[in-house]
């Protein structure tokens, strides 16, 4: 069983490309957590904002919001890996009129739903191209907008094979790094 083993720790950014409102944004965040393997669950924080022209009044929308992500990893060898993941979170969207001092600036909870998966191709040792694809319910009056679909497409570092690597020189040279 996978969560049998020690889990490791990791913390990094995250960003995803989506739309709100037919306008593409990006969603950025922090995430922090555990994984056992194949199973790994974390918690994060994520925000975006983004302006739309309402009539004659220039609005801009902000989400925030705390989100645990679980992930199973589906299949993995040394060049290539797919992942499927399902996020639930909770936050604020804050819509401000910046053109209207006299419409007065709204906040509402929201529950971002979101779920789909991700993989990578690792193209040289330590670098690779990853890419995924997922959709974003919002449950809630607060989440109007920001229902859609997600994406990722970028390149991707594997750190890990790095350090591997130095250590393993290292220990050839009798330096014992931990």
């Amino acid at each position: 069983m996978a969560l049998a083993q020690t889990p490791s720790y990791s913390m990094w950014f995250d960003s995803r490309n989506s739309f709100i409102s037919a306008d593409p944004v990006n969603v950025f965040g922090l995430r922090y957590g555990l994984s056992w393997g194949k199973i790994s669950a974390y918690t994060g924080y994520y925000f975006t904002s983004y302006n739309q022209a309402n009539g004659g009044d220039s609005v801009q929308y902000k989400f925030s919001y705390l989100s645990s992500t679980y992930e199973y990893r589906l299949y993995k060898t040394h060049r290539f890996s797919l992942t499927g993941f399902a996020q639930l979170g909770g936050g604020i969207r804050t819509v401000n009129h910046l053109t209207n001092p006299d419409m007065a600036n709204q906040r509402q909870f929201f529950m971002p739903l979101e779920f789909g998966a991700y993989g990578s191709v690792r193209f040289l040792r330590y670098f690779g191209v990853g890419g995924g694809l997922g959709t974003r319910i919002a449950l809630f009056p607060g989440g109007r907008n920001f229902s859609g679909p997600i994406y990722y497409l970028g390149f991707t570092a594997f750190p890990w094979t790095f350090y591997e690597d130095v250590r393993r020189k290292a220990k050839k040279h009798g330096v014992n790094l931990p």
